[in-house]
């Protein structure tokens, strides 16, 4: 949103009107990656600091507490009816975050978030079921993957009928990858293929943080490490010139989900601040 105002907007009426003046040259900023991902981190961050406790408080109110596993350690008892659900905070500040600054006319960025939402309402589901029915397990590890895998093939559907994604896996060691579409290379395995990639990429990452103990605070320490990695890969994607320089697939539209990334960062150390 904030893109669209500042620079497909203001910038460019005032650039027919007073080219070269100081004002014009500032707002021709807001065309570039990495300041929109600086203030969506930052945003997302202090849309965390300033609601998270009134987040947690009203959490508190409703006594949504979370249950812990009698055959788990006795030390992990005294967490009993600490306030769950926070992914609330989360998912909230990166998603406001992520509509003012990211370009939304990227359809990558909207499938990002409708599956980071998707995911984040299994999360929610999970959460709700321990609440009500006081139920440490929550839901059955068979709901969570069923739920897993359709959002997974929702994402590859997404992918094959509204981008011109190229089905290239980036394979070390082979330097063809760098090629955006090279259907003769060893790297091209076509979209049918992909699916399988795609769900092994989507429930490993995700259950490889979801599965670690989240008491005080470790899931989302795991959760800023992977984002903050994901923001650089998203970022030399994006770049022609690192993705060259690395031997990565170069996708440019790529370069817009570094926007999102920062946000999910920002609105991690929010989180870790509670």
């Amino acid at each position: 949103m904030i893109y669209y105002i500042f620079y497909e907007w203001l910038y460019k009426t005032l650039q027919t009107q007073a080219e070269g003046a100081y004002i014009v040259k500032a707002l021709n900023v807001f065309q570039y990656v990495t300041f929109r991902t600086a203030y969506a981190s930052i945003t997302a961050l202090m849309i965390s600091l300033v609601f998270g406790g009134h987040v947690i408080n009203a959490l508190r109110n409703l006594k949504v507490g979370q249950e812990i596993r009698e055959e788990g350690p006795q030390a992990h008892m005294a967490k009993r009816g600490t306030p769950t659900m926070g992914g609330v905070l989360i998912i909230g500040s990166v998603l406001i975050s992520t509509l003012l600054w990211a370009r939304l006319s990227s359809l990558y960025v909207w499938i990002v978030m409708i599956a980071t939402t998707l995911f984040a309402a299994i999360g929610f589901a999970d959460d709700y079921t321990k609440v009500v029915q006081r139920r440490s397990l929550g839901l059955t590890g068979k709901q969570k993957l069923i739920a897993q895998f359709a959002i997974a093939i929702l994402v590859w559907l997404a992918l094959y009928l509204f981008t011109n994604y190229s089905w290239n896996l980036n394979i070390p060691f082979f330097k063809a990858t760098a090629d955006p579409d090279p259907r003769t290379s060893i790297s091209y395995i076509g979209s049918i293929l992909y699916l399988p990639f795609v769900i092994l990429v989507l429930l490993g990452t995700s259950n490889t943080v979801n599965l670690t103990d989240g008491l005080d605070g470790l899931a989302i320490s795991t959760t800023f490490i992977a984002v903050s990695a994901l923001t650089a890969f998203t970022y030399i994607s994006g770049d022609a010139r690192f993705a060259g320089y690395l031997g990565l697939v170069h996708r440019p539209e790529v370069a817009e989900l570094t926007v999102f990334c920062g946000a999910m960062t920002g609105a991690s150390l929010g989180f870790l601040w509670y």
